[in-house]
Parts: C-alpha cells; structure tokens; sequence
C-alpha cells in the first residue's frame, strides 16, 4: 500500500492508494502515530484509492481516532472507496466515522467557515518502504516439493488459523477448484509484527471456502479459503495467539 501525506494549514491529509491490511498495519501505524506524537491532531483520511481494508486496520483506525478525539482533535473519512462503505454497513461501523464526498469538504470539518477552495492531492510524501505487501504461499500437503506454491493474500489471522483469499491468474481455476473442505494445504508466510518479523511454515486443513468481493469496483468474486492450523511448532502458535489479541484489544479501545 501507498501512503502519501498533504496538509492543508493544521489539518494532514492522508491518501491511502492500495490495500491496508494485517502486513502493513505495523509500519503505517507507526508512521501516523509518529505525527501524532509530533502535534498533529486533525486528519482527513482520503480513501477513495483503497481496495481492502482488514479488521486489524479498522481496529486502528477507530483507536486513532478516539485518541485524536480526546487529544481535541478528530479524524475523518474522505471518499471512501465502495468496498471501504461495504465493510463499514456490513459491521455496523458506520456511525462510528464521520464521512465526507470530497477531501474538501473533510477538511472543512475542522476548518468551518473558510473558503478553501480546491485542494490539489498531486506531490505528497510518501515513503517507499510503506509500499508492497508479504504473500501467503500455499500448496496442497503431501505433494513434492517441486510442486510450485500458489500465492494468496491473508485476509485475517484468528488464535486457531487465518482466511485467506486467492484469485487465480488469467482466468486458471485448477487451483480454486481444489479447495474443499478437510483438505490440508501446506503454508508459509512472514508476519511482521510490532518489533520484529518472524517466518512461519505449517500445514492447515481447509473448514471452509466461500466467495467474496476482490474490493475492485467489478465485484469479481475470489476464493476465500478459512483454514485451521495443524502441525505447527508451539512457539509460532504462541505468537500467532498472542498478535490476535492484541488485534482485539485495538478493538475495545472503540468502547
């Protein structure tokens, strides 16, 4: 994912292009605490560009923004994408944000009465190292190891597995047919957490496959793939339990 950053006065302005989810959560709320640490308390997050946002990311943004709340300021959602709408009705969040059609009109959330004017989103800053994401790697269990691994996407990690989503290339579904329930994949992914990275590689059993929205404005249905972990290591599985709490404990800072 992409971050670019623009102020306006005292208001920053955050343009999120991309996909914000459990791999780059760590990295981009680091960076924004950072600005708030610094004075800043009056963001407009633009997210017109955003494809996918996770529960991970929006349990960040609803702790920032009571935080920033509390600091005097606030946080606002500029054109939210139609996926980013979606997610938010579909838990019931959408009370919880303020939402405005244009970047414009979010900033004169915090700047009533002015004439503004148009505000150009071209030239932000934005750092390189926030861009990219890490690629769950997967293959049916029991296979050779010349067997190439497919790529998903971890949609959400829970104490006993993850979801993760998977669109086949041009149109291939030899893969997506596969997947049914009871059968075991062999994954591998790195998981960036708060202070250091750790890889992991275990085999899961597939519960349950269902469709879901790629989050472009097609609606193209991927494979979503929920599995159990088995055969992993006791310690990966303690950090594992220990990130999904702390993902809940963003949560409550809602409440």
């Amino acid at each position: 994912m992409k971050l670019e950053k623009h102020r306006y006065e005292d208001v920053i302005i955050l343009k999120f292009t991309g996909e914000f989810d459990t791999f780059n959560l760590p990295a981009f709320s680091e960076r924004i605490d950072r600005m708030i640490a610094a004075g800043d308390n009056q963001f407009v997050m633009d997210l017109r560009l955003l494809k996918f946002i996770n529960s991970a990311a929006l349990g960040y943004l609803i702790k920032t923004r009571k935080v920033l709340k509390d600091a005097g300021g606030g946080m606002v959602l500029a054109r939210p994408s139609k996926f980013v709408k979606k997610t938010l009705s579909t838990l019931g969040l959408d009370d919880v944000f303020q939402m405005f059609d244009s970047v414009e009109g979010g900033v004169m959330h915090f700047r009533t009465g002015e004439d503004i004017g148009e505000i150009s989103l071209e030239g932000g800053d934005y750092d390189e190292a926030l861009t990219g994401s890490v690629p769950l790697l997967f293959r049916p269990q029991g296979e050779g190891d010349d067997t190439p691994n497919q790529v998903g996407r971890i949609v959400t990690l829970y104490e006993d597995g993850l979801l993760f989503r998977y669109e086949p290339d041009d149109g291939d579904d030899k893969i997506s047919a596969g997947f049914k329930e009871g059968a075991h994949l062999k994954l591998k992914f790195r998981q960036p957490f708060a202070i250091k990275e750790y890889y992991f590689e275990m085999g899961g059993e597939i519960t349950e496959v269902t469709k879901m929205a790629s989050g472009d404005d097609d609606d193209t249905p991927v494979d979503a793939v929920r599995v159990r972990y088995h055969d992993i290591k006791s310690d990966d599985r303690t950090h594992l339990e220990q990130f999904v709490r702390d993902q809940d404990s963003w949560k409550d800072h809602a409440n």
